[in-house]
């Protein structure tokens, strides 16, 4: 029964290591490369504005409302040309994307300078279609700290020149929990990237982006 016991202390001792480990190498990637100040940045040709959370009535929440407000930003003061919107879409009475799309607009970006993914599932498929259908090669990519961090080390593990932009511009009601699942997130997002070499779960034709968005048909 020691023994067991034993074997299973170093189990669980074992897995908290590994767990603590990648956690310090995924964060590794994103410590110089996440920022605030964007005056002197250079600029770059996209931008990616992650999902969150849309209202019954179709306005964005504040965590999306923020991500948005600062990637219009970047664009106003040409650090970026095109907004990339990737987004939850999968059922007819709830679309992130489109909203995204619309909330843009009003603020002022062209349309034409705005592509949407509807085929989200997670952090690292939105990136993987970014590369590899949209032929994204450098990039800011837009969402607050806490989801940076993951997003940049994926961007860069995919090959892609990627630095975040944080777009933390208020206390948000959950930040402690959404901190706490990130350690989780990063083990994962580490096992698509360096084990299982995983690819998008959605694929489709490559989209120029040079090309107006009201030619990418949504899926």
């Amino acid at each position: 029964m020691k023994n067991i016991l034993k074997k299973l202390w170093i189990l669980i001792l074992s897995w908290i290591l590994a767990i603590v480990l990648i956690n310090i190498y995924v964060l590794c990637f994103s410590y110089w490369n996440i920022h605030t100040d964007t005056t002197k940045l250079q600029a770059k040709p996209v931008g990616i504005v992650f999902w969150a959370r849309v209202f019954s009535n179709g306005q964005p929440s504040d965590i999306l409302k923020d991500r948005l407000s600062v990637a219009i930003s970047s664009y106003k003061t040409w650090l970026i040309d095109k907004i990339l919107v990737s987004g939850d879409n999968w059922r007819e009475t709830y679309d992130e994307v489109t909203t995204m799309q619309k909330y843009l607009i009003s603020k002022g970006v062209n349309q034409d300078d705005i592509y949407l993914d509807y085929a989200w599932f997670d952090t690292f498929d939105t990136l993987y279609r970014a590369k590899h259908i949209f032929w994204v090669e450098n990039s800011y990519l837009y969402t607050q700290e806490f989801h940076l961090k993951r997003a940049v080390y994926i961007g860069k593990r995919l090959w892609i020149e990627t630095q975040g932009i944080s777009t933390d511009l208020q206390d948000y009601i959950y930040t402690d929990y959404y901190n706490r699942r990130e350690v989780l997130a990063r083990v994962k997002a580490f096992l698509n990237v360096e084990i299982l070499c995983s690819k998008s779960k959605y694929l489709w034709n490559p989209v120029d982006m040079s090309k107006p968005q009201q030619e990418i048909s949504k899926l």
